[in-house]
């Protein structure tokens, strides 16, 4: 969370001299981002003793991190692909019959696009835009025991989902952009729990850095 808020911290300070900058053409131009947030935050660390074991397990605190890559059709509108994922449980189990640990991720594949909706800012430097993007969600569970015997059992689930946002591109060079979006997951139940829930839909918040290659428009 302090990391997180760190880096919200220095992205507004960039952001503010991003403003005053040259606007640069981004038609037919490239971008690989990389993305953190934070989605659909909910509970924390929690430890239980009991008779003969102890059992900590560290839940959906919603740190998320995503890469994605874009091309500008025209300068007002984006193609986009991301790979994004969250730690959904992290859970372990010390008992007098061995070592019991449980990991549990959400991931997701979106295909979108991104709209800038003020022709003004076509020719600036600050670009507001709104975006939505479909794919599946993937949730995947793994534990593993430790004692006389070691085993370890995964398992897999998939739904598919969508999300909408509105944010905010600074420009600040010909080749680095920087991003704040306020999005919004939506995605159908896991057939069966993956790190104690069965959905993760929610609201997300997330900064990102680009960078930006390509000749662009000729």
């Amino acid at each position: 969370m302090k990391l997180f808020k760190l880096i919200a911290a220095t992205s507004v300070l960039v952001m503010a001299g991003a403003i005053v900058l040259q606007a640069q053409s981004l038609e037919k131009r490239h971008q690989i981002e990389l993305r953190l947030g934070m989605w659909n935050q909910t509970t924390g660390v929690r430890t239980e003793i009991s008779p003969g074991s102890v059992s900590t397990t560290v839940g959906n605190n919603g740190f998320t991190g995503t890469v994605s890559y874009g091309h500008w059709l025209q300068e007002n509108l984006a193609f986009t692909i991301g790979v994004g994922s969250m730690v959904a449980n992290v859970e372990s189990t010390v008992g007098v019959s061995g070592v019991t640990s449980e990991n549990a991720v959400v991931a997701r594949i979106l295909i979108g696009a991104k709209y800038y909706f003020l022709k003004s800012s076509y020719s600036s430097s600050t670009k507001p835009f709104v975006k939505a993007g479909v794919g599946p969600f993937i949730g995947g569970q793994t534990k593993s025991e430790v004692g006389v015997v070691v085993s370890t059992e995964s398992r897999s689930e998939m739904a598919f989902g969508g999300q909408l946002g509105a944010g905010i591109d600074f420009l600040l060079s010909r080749h680095f952009l920087l991003s704040a979006a306020v999005d919004y997951n939506l995605m159908t139940d896991f057939d069966e729990p993956i790190g104690g829930s069965s959905n993760y839909s929610g609201p997300e918040f997330g900064v990102g850095f680009s960078y930006l290659f390509g000749s662009g428009k000729s």
